[in-house]
This record gives C-alpha cells, sequence and structure tokens, in this order.
C-alpha cells in the first residue's frame, strides 16, 4: 500500500463540497451540528471563564476541560461496539436530548447562584458521557449521508462545522457572557443539542442500510486490525499528537488574556476564535487543493508545532493572533486529512469501533492533556506549557514521516 498516495479516486467526479449542503440528508445534518458545535463552545468557554473567576486557577480550568473529555477515553470500548449495534440516529437523538438536560440543570444553578468548581467539574463530567456515545455513532453516520464519491468532501465540510463552531462559538460565548451572563449561556448550549437532534431525526437514510450490521465483533478485534494496518494505526497516533498539541489555544489562553496580553478576560474568545478562523478557512480549499497524503500530514504538524512555539514566546496580543491563525491553517489540514484517509480505507462492519478510537485521540486526548498544560503552567509558567506541548505536534511529524518511508512499497 502506498502510504503516500491520495484517496481513492472516484468513480464519478464528485459534487463540489458546497453543492452537498443541499443534499436531502447532509444539509440538515450540516447545519444542525453546526448550531450544536457552537453551543458545545459556548459551553466550554462559559466553564473556562466561570472556574477561572470563582478560584483563579489555571490547574482547575485544566480539570475542567478534563472532565469534559475524559468519559470518552473511559466508555471507548463500549461506545463504539454500540454505534456498530444499534440505530445510530436514535442514539445521537438519545445522548443530545440528555445533554440538553443536563445544560439545563447547570444553567439553573447558575441563575440561583449555587455553582462551585465541583458543580461545574461534575457537570461537565456528565457531558462528557454523552459525547463518548455520541461522537462514534456521529462520525459513523457520516459516510451514510453521501455517496462515496462525495465522501472526502463531506469529511471536510464536516471538520469545517467544528472550525466554524471554533471560530464562532467563543466570540459568541464572551459577548453573551459580558453583557447577559453566565446562566444565559448555559441556557444557549442546552438549547443547541436540541437541533442536532432535530437534524437527525429527520435523516433519511437512501440506498444505505442505516442500521449498522448485526455481527458482534469484539472491540479487541477492532484494537487488533488497527495495531496490524499500516495506515489507520499511524493516522491514530498523528490525530493524537494534534489534539495534544493544540490543548494550549483552549486552557493557556485565558491566563496570556490576563497576564500577558493586559487584555479582559472575555478577549479569550477572540484568542480561540481567531484559530478557528484560520481552520475554516483552510477547510473551505482543502478539497481540492491538498492531496491527502502522508507528507502533507507530517508537513502540516510541522508547521502546528512551530505555530505553537510561537504563541508560546509571543509578548503582544497582535503576534499571539496570527501564531493561532496560522495554528489553525496547519491543524486543519493534518487533522482533516488524517480523518479522510481514516474513513476511506475502515470496513463498515469496524467503524464505529474505529471512530471510537479516533474520538479518544482527537478528544480523549484531551484531559491528560490539560492536565499536562495545566501543571506545567502552575508548576513552571505559561511560556513552558505552550513550549512543551508543541513538542507531540514536532514528533509526531517525524514519526509520519519516517513510517511513510519505511512503507514505501519495493
Amino acid at each position: 500500500m502506498d502510504l503516500d498516495a491520495g484517496a481513492p479516486q472516484p468513480e464519478h467526479v464528485p459534487r463540489s463540497p458546497l453543492r452537498l449542503l443541499a443534499l436531502r440528508n447532509f444539509g440538515p445534518y450540516f447545519f444542525g451540528n453546526l448550531l450544536s458545535s457552537i453551543g458545545t463552545w459556548i459551553q466550554s468557554i462559559a466553564l473556562a471563564l466561570l472556574i477561572f473567576r470563582l478560584t483563579g486557577s489555571t490547574f482547575l480550568v485544566a480539570m475542567t476541560s478534563f472532565a469534559q473529555f475524559s468519559g470518552l477515553i473511559v466508555l471507548a470500548p463500549w461506545t463504539g461496539s454500540v454505534a456498530d449495534r444499534f440505530d445510530r440516529r436514535r442514539l445521537i437523538v438519545l445522548m443530545q436530548v440528555s445533554a440538553s438536560l443536563a445544560g439545563g440543570v447547570l444553567a439553573l444553578v447558575t441563575f440561583l447562584g449555587l455553582a462551585t468548581p465541583v458543580w461545574l467539574i461534575g457537570t461537565a463530567f456528565l457531558f462528557s458521557i454523552s459525547k463518548a456515545f455520541v461522537v462514534p455513532a456521529q462520525q459513523a453516520l457520516v459516510p451514510n449521508l453521501v455517496e462515496r464519491k462525495d465522501l472526502q468532501g463531506a469529511i471536510a465540510l464536516n471538520a469545517i462545522t467544528f472550525n466554524l463552531a471554533r471560530a464562532i462559538g467563543p466570540v459568541v460565548g464572551a459577548a453573551v457572557i459580558l453583557t447577559l451572563g453566565f446562566t444565559w449561556a448555559f441556557s444557549f448550549n442546552a438549547l443547541s443539542y436540541l437541533a442536532l437532534a432535530g437534524a437527525v431525526m429527520i435523516v433519511r437514510v437512501e440506498g444505505h442500510d442505516d442500521r449498522p450490521p448485526a455481527g458482534r465483533t469484539a472491540f479487541r478485534d477492532t484494537i487488533r486490525l488497527v495495531r496490524k494496518d499500516p495506515l489507520i494505526g499511524p493516522l491514530l497516533v498523528a490525530v493524537a499528537a494534534v489534539a495534544i498539541a493544540v490543548d494550549p489555544v483552549t486552557n493557556l489562553t485565558p491566563a496570556f488574556t490576563v497576564d500577558i496580553y493586559g487584555r479582559p478576560d472575555t478577549f479569550t474568545g477572540v484568542l480561540i476564535g481567531i484559530f478557528g478562523l484560520g481552520a475554516a478557512f483552510t477547510a473551505a480549499l482543502l478539497v481540492t487543493r491538498v492531496r491527502a497524503s502522508f507528507r502533507n500530514i507530517s508537513l502540516a504538524m510541522t508547521g502546528l508545532g512551530l505555530a505553537i512555539i510561537t504563541f508560546g514566546m509571543s509578548a503582544s496580543a497582535t503576534v499571539g493572533l496570527a501564531a493561532l491563525f496560522a495554528g489553525g491553517i496547519m491543524y486543519m489540514i493534518s487533522i482533516s486529512l488524517a480523518t479522510t484517509l481514516m474513513q476511506l480505507n475502515v470496513a463498515e462492519t469496524h467503524r464505529g469501533r474505529v471512530m471510537a478510537l479516533w474520538g479518544v485521540a482527537f478528544l480523549g486526548t484531551r484531559p491528560a492533556a490539560s492536565l499536562l498544560d495545566g501543571s506545567v503552567a502552575t508548576f513552571a509558567n505559561l511560556r513552558v506549557a505552550a513550549l512543551v506541548m508543541a513538542i507531540p505536534a514536532l514528533a509526531g511529524a517525524v514519526f509520519i514521516a519516517r513510517r511513510r518511508r519505511r512503507s514505501q512499497p519495493a
């Protein structure tokens, strides 16, 4: 297998990515997912700012982030199997409604003035349980919403959804917190979960069996497959390295805003948003201009590591914004190309389980990353923490480049 080859060529010319938004199935899913993702980012910025105001602790901000994603790690062996054995649409709806109820309780507790670090971290953990089930089901559902010739475009648009939300959500969240308060921020998030639930309810998967195969492949068989596969295993490593390297964008920016840039804490939303803006800008060009290859993934990961280093060394908000915008570009290229190659090369019988591992790599590594950069920032300083977090991207780039060369066919 030529690991530096592009994605498999479709038998027919694929649609323009923007034309996919007009499709009966993909359009509602895209916009519902966008609204839900924006709400999630509003929640993330609200949780980070509220716990920072209550405690002034970067470590507890990191602990909150840890709680938001820890369920993905603990539950991955089961959530992937659930996504492969049951109706993925119904599973998504059930989990989104549950998360909406939890968000409503959090808004009520905040309104009553009862919010404490324990409440915030505990509720964040409840959100992580819902996320643990939604991520593999959602990622495995995407290939069933379009024809195979349009899969690469659909995956890129799915990435655009996440990164548009990253660009819009923190800015909107900061504005809502500044003008209306934390209760409204949590309320908007609670309602946003219902947007994806409603979109998935009206999707009708035609030409595919939307109920996954009934075969009971053990999760350990999927692990064995990943370990032996020359493509999927390294791609999961790349996804994990990228996810760890971008953790400072969320967890260190509140302290950078106040302590280094001397700005109001709500400027954190602008810093996070500019990163997402760079990612969304790149995603619009990704499908037609960047070839899905190990070489390009390695180059993008190198650029990401350098951008995080520049952010960590910046002394002004202008330099920090420029570095984060460039980091968003490199992040988008690396994560989208890795996910595209993975989706195109995984069997349907393993898709839910493999995408559960993707969820662990992409989101589940963030708890450990959050604890790491929070601890380094607390016991050393912010700049050292940012430099440390750039190492996985640079090391991952070397790993991917070496695997590409070793695996070239004779």
